[in-house]
């Protein structure tokens, strides 16, 4: 086995996908997988004698595990759950995922997609793109208001700066008047500016606003992928998919756009990054299994990969064995449908007992048809943090204030339904007194 240098990536890229070779920083530029331990234990993987990964096992490979924590883990293969994954993660865990997203994407088959890359989490995901795409002089577009932890990941890392268009077009409007919708002649408007690499990234099901895109605010000449298809200069696209499938209103486009992208994009010009993973759509919390998916296929899509898998490697070296594995059975399970539609129905439930006690007590809210939350304007002259203090000591009420818009975003994803009139019965008295 040869070693694979960065360049050899490099040029590949140069070969197969020009614009994800020229959306690269630097740090993405010198990114690969080094001729290292790994490489070396897998070409003696056939040898009678393996003295290579620093694995505590038996002669035969199997793992020598203690009891009081393998017991634990009784339904999954010791060597799946005990033993170290590869830096791009389990190999038919990759294989399942990009099964799982292929079949809502809605796009030919033949849309490029490269293997998805196991992460530890969607952050760490978004955190890898982030390495791989920006830069001090190569900025990061999200519309406003957005998830804060963006600036943790890739300002105070990357040193990219944050560029931002209204989400919404509109202030929300009183019922039976038209209410904003996705701002797309802002992105077209900010998109304009760009003159150089840049990277946009599209979080929906949105945090905080809990809105996703109408279908015709995704398709048509004047949607969301023409304004991106138009873009004459090289962009890279995150669609952070962290709340896909979790749709409750009506006319929605109910689907990534990745796919849509994926299938129209210029590999002269446009890249586009999926993210997503179990921590929602599994409702797998504390699992930590995240998936990194690029709009290339065959060699641009191994060697983007294993530009994602060098990051891997050098930070958290590879991810957690058991969760991948739990998550593989789960994609497994003939009943792993019904569950995920249990849980959606709950959802529903308290997404329309929150919109029905909003109209009740005459409170605003921008618009919101999925994902996890709901984002309450305030009126000129409050402030969200000092809100957000009195609802904690006058009512009980913990929500969390979104500055950048001044705004309070309510999570109706961790309250029952019998529960929420009551929630907003307790806002109520401290927004409108």
């Amino acid at each position: 086995m040869s070693p694979v240098t960065p360049n050899d990536l490099n040029n590949t890229l140069r070969a197969h996908h020009p614009a994800a070779l020229r959306l690269l920083s630097p740090l993405g530029l010198r990114s690969a997988l080094p001729f290292g331990i790994p490489q070396q234990a897998a070409e003696a993987s056939g040898c009678v004698r393996k003295a290579t990964i620093g694995q505590i096992t038996t002669g035969e490979g199997e793992p020598l595990g203690i009891p009081s924590l393998a017991r634990h883990f009784p339904t999954l293969d010791p060597r799946d759950s005990l033993l170290y994954v590869p830096q791009y993660g389990m190999a038919r865990l990759r294989t399942r995922w990009a099964d799982h997203i292929r079949a809502p994407m809605s796009a030919p088959m033949s849309a490029p997609m490269s293997n998805p890359v196991v992460t530890t989490g969607i952050t760490h995901a978004i955190s890898i793109c982030g390495e791989l795409f920006t830069a001090a002089d190569r900025p990061l577009i999200v519309p406003l208001p957005y998830w804060d932890n963006y600036d943790t990941i890739v300002t105070m890392r990357t040193e990219a700066p944050i560029r931002t268009f209204d989400f919404f077009d509109g202030p929300p409007a009183p019922k039976g008047e038209r209410q904003p919708r996705f701002n797309v002649a802002g992105l077209r408007a900010i998109l304009r500016t760009l003159t150089g690499p840049a990277t946009l990234l599209l979080n929906f099901p949105a945090n905080p606003t809990g809105y996703a895109p109408l279908a015709d605010e995704v398709e048509g000449d004047d949607g969301i992928v023409a304004a991106i298809l138009a873009h004459p200069h090289p962009l890279a696209v995150i669609c952070d998919d962290a709340y896909e499938g979790l749709f409750f209103g009506d006319g929605m486009y109910g689907r990534s756009v990745f796919g849509a992208l994926s299938a129209a994009a210029d590999p002269e010009r446009h890249l586009i990054c999926k993210v997503d993973g179990a921590t929602k759509e599994l409702v797998f919390f504390g699992g930590r299994v995240g998936f990194l998916t690029f709009s290339a296929d065959g060699a641009a899509g191994e060697a983007l990969a294993e530009k994602a898998a060098a990051l891997i490697r050098s930070t958290v070296s590879n991810g957690c064995a058991p969760s991948q594995a739990a998550v593989l059975d789960a994609l497994d399970s003939p009943t792993l449908a019904q569950e995920q539609q249990q849980v959606m129905d709950v959802l529903q439930h308290r997404y329309t007992a929150l919109k029905s006690s909003l109209d009740a007590y005459d409170l605003r809210y921008y618009p919101f048809n999925a994902g996890c939350f709901c984002l309450l304007p305030l009126a000129e002259g409050m402030d969200a943090e000092h809100l957000r203090h009195r609802l904690i000591r006058e009512q009980s009420v913990g929500v969390i204030q979104v500055p950048q818009v001044n705004a309070l975003r309510v999570a109706f994803c961790s309250i029952e339904a019998e529960d929420i009139p009551d929630l907003v019965q307790r806002i109520a008295r401290i927004l409108r007194p």
